[in-house]
C-alpha cells in the first residue's frame, strides 16, 4: 500500500449561497501552507476554593484560515464576495467543503462567515499569500 500524505490535491469548495449560489472552488494556494483549522476550545473549567475541579462542554466557532497567492483568482471572488457584505453592511453566510484525497476523507464546514479579510497581499521582496479567515459554527468530517 502507497503511503500519501500529500496536500496538492485537495479542494477547497466555498458556497455563498446569496452571493456565489453555485460557489467556487479556491485556487493558487501558498504551497507552504495552503489551509488550516484552528484548535477548538470545547471547555471551560474552574477550581473551587477547597481544589475540587469542574469543567463544561462548551461551543466555539470553528475557525479556518485559506491562505491565497497574490495572484489567485479566489482573491478576487474574495474582494467581491466582501465588497458585496460592504455595500450591503451585512454578513453573506457560507458552507465549504474541503476534500482531502490522500486521506479520503472530506470536511463539511457549515453555517460560516468571512470574518477577516486582507484586503491588499503584504508587498515584500515577492508579493505575499493573503489569508481569509472564516468562522464556522460547525465542521464534521466523511469519507470520501
Amino acid at each position: 500500500m502507497a503511503i500519501d500524505i500529500t496536500s496538492a490535491n485537495a479542494s477547497v469548495h466555498i458556497i455563498v449561497p446569496a452571493y456565489y449560489p453555485a460557489g467556487f472552488y479556491a485556487e493558487d494556494y501558498a504551497a507552504d501552507s495552503m489551509f488550516e483549522t484552528a484548535a477548538l476550545q470545547n471547555a471551560e473549567d474552574v477550581m473551587s476554593a477547597d481544589g475540587k475541579y469542574h469543567a463544561g462542554f462548551i461551543f466555539n466557532p470553528v475557525e479556518f484560515t485559506l491562505n491565497l497567492l497574490a495572484s489567485s483568482a479566489t482573491g478576487v471572488h474574495i474582494d467581491d464576495w466582501y465588497a458585496a457584505e460592504r455595500a450591503a453592511i451585512a454578513k453573506f453566510p457560507c458552507n465549504m467543503v474541503i476534500a482531502i484525497p490522500a486521506i479520503k476523507i472530506k470536511y463539511n464546514f457549515v453555517n460560516g462567515i468571512l470574518y477577516t479579510w486582507t484586503p491588499t497581499p503584504p508587498a515584500q521582496r515577492i508579493l505575499q499569500a493573503r489569508p481569509a479567515v472564516f468562522h464556522f459554527e460547525s465542521v464534521t468530517r466523511s469519507p470520501m
